[in-house]
């Protein structure tokens, strides 16, 4: 195998046409240069340069070798320059896998400082359910996944926790005889429960909720996303299970109420899930710091 040594010194003599003016550009001596060339000359068995007055010329084979060795160093010196980019920030991808709720209650306000701050980092987002991010992230598909806890994690990820959400039962004005009181579960489920869809986190804690506390519990509408659970609340179809975060806005404009149930909701943790011994770029680093700070 040549020492690739052998080859930058070969490239910038060849640029430079002076073995004299190679060698003070490397920061070695003359014959020093002169003897990585024959090194060069003898591995490969043909002649590189042929010596003149006025310097070095390439010979034929010394072309055709130069050509295949600039296409090289053009690779290499633009690898080091996007490293170097990503350190400073200037470039790069963020590839995150995120649910619509956290994405729009939770990750929006961060995105925007962050790209205010770093407006060349391209970050994109993929909202599918939080097993799909994990196959996702254990084939490379993205960096991380901002999600809560799931119920399993597998061996190769890492969570690491950003803070807890809090989960309510939450209703409109129609049901008045559930609100301002303690009422206990015996009471709330013989009510219209909604749920999100199996197999979302929030399916899975509530139909272990009520399943700890000795009540099976049928969802009288089973919706994908958060949102649109929140809008059927609004309307009084039933009772919604849900982040308190998430319906912040409805709680603030009266539109929806907490019910005070007895046992209280778990709250569960929520995070950023990572593969284990996965080297992530600068500007990927840089977000998860830059969350975890604020």
């Amino acid at each position: 195998m040549i020492n690739l040594e052998l080859y930058r010194i070969f490239y910038i003599v060849a640029q430079c046409q002076s073995i004299t003016k190679a060698a003070k550009i490397l920061n070695i001596s003359q014959p020093a240069v002169t003897k990585h060339i024959k090194n060069l000359e003898e591995t490969l068995d043909i002649i590189l340069f042929i010596r003149t007055r006025k310097g070095v010329v390439l010979t034929n084979d010394g072309k055709n070798i130069f050509l295949q060795v600039k296409n090289a160093m053009t690779t290499l010196d633009n690898l080091e320059k996007n490293i170097e980019e990503n350190k400073e920030l200037n470039s790069g991808t963020i590839r995150i896998g995120v649910s619509t709720s956290l994405t729009r209650f939770y990750l929006i306000d961060y995105i925007n400082s962050f790209h205010k701050l770093y407006p060349n980092i391209n970050i994109t987002i993929n909202t599918d359910p939080t097993a799909a991010h994990i196959k996702m992230l254990q084939s490379g598909l993205i960096d991380i996944i901002i999600c809560k806890y799931p119920e399993h994690i597998d061996n190769d990820l890492i969570f690491s926790k950003l803070g807890d959400l809090e989960y309510v039962f939450t209703a409109n004005n129609d049901y008045s005889k559930l609100l301002n009181r303690k009422i206990n579960l015996e009471e709330l489920v013989k009510y219209p429960i909604l749920l999100q869809n199996n197999p979302s986190n929030s399916y899975v804690l509530a139909n272990k909720y009520f399943k700890n506390n000795g009540f099976y519990v049928e969802s009288n509408l089973n919706i994908g996303s958060s949102s649109l659970l929140i809008d059927f609340v609004k309307i009084g179809y039933g009772i919604g299970f849900v982040t308190k975060l998430y319906v912040s806005k409805e709680l603030k404009n009266n539109d929806i109420k907490i019910i005070d149930v007895v046992p209280k909701p778990p709250r569960v943790a929520y995070g950023i899930i990572t593969l284990k011994n996965n080297i992530l770029s600068s500007s990927c680093n840089k977000f998860i710091n830059y969350i975890k700070e604020k």
